[in-house]
């Protein structure tokens, strides 16, 4: 069946992230780097925020409570999450040539409240889409299959007839299991690749 719909994750595929510089410039000891690390950005917590069930200080309180000695560096950490993301040059032109193609393009991806409200110009791409979700507007994260369910029966997307591209395997892997085609994304060149063997030039 004919692909005519695209769906993408937003972190590490339509725009940069990482968080090393950031924290390094908070946590320049290397001791304290690794354990504000796995209190924040390696943490269960950072994940359950994504479905923004929690207010600001109650996220907070999640993070503290994993390294209390920390608190002062994990707030500052918290800050400014949003110096974590930045734009890529090749996003917007890609989906306008997708577009131009006649494919409907989408967006799925777990995203912090937090960080939207301070960065979500950094996202102004979404408005060239057709249609996307935010998991923390739907208390729903990936790889959920209920996420990529509310995804395709709002915006009527035959699984068959759609891709979906994440940088996390897992996610993609709970897609294919709805029926969506996968690409597990590693950079532009790569995915431009994989979609051309699935017809979409």
């Amino acid at each position: 069946m004919k692909i005519k719909t695209i769906i993408f994750d937003l972190g590490r595929v339509l725009v940069g992230y990482g968080w090393e510089k950031y924290l390094g410039g908070i946590a320049p000891d290397p001791a304290v780097y690794r354990v504000v690390e796995q209190a924040t950005f390696k943490s269960t917590a950072w994940v359950e925020h994504d479905k923004g069930l929690l207010s600001e200080e109650e996220e907070l309180q999640d993070f503290i409570a994993l390294a209390p000695a920390y608190e002062k560096e994990i707030r500052a950490v918290y800050e400014n999450l949003g110096e974590c993301f930045w734009s890529l040059d090749y996003t917007i032109p890609w989906i306008r040539e997708l577009k131009g193609k006649g494919y409907r393009v989408y967006a799925l991806s777990n995203w912090p409240k937090h960080i939207y409200d301070q960065r979500g110009d950094r996202l102004d791409f979404l408005k060239l889409m057709d249609g996307y979700i935010l998991s923390f507007r739907e208390h729903l994260i990936k790889p959920d299959a209920g996420v990529y369910l509310r995804l395709m029966e709002r915006y009527g997307i035959c699984p068959e007839e759609a891709v979906f591209l994440d940088d996390t395997r897992e996610n993609v892997l709970a897609a294919e299991g709805l029926g969506i085609h996968g690409i597990v994304f590693t950079s532009q060149e790569q995915a431009r690749k994989e979609l051309l063997a699935l017809g979409v030039g």
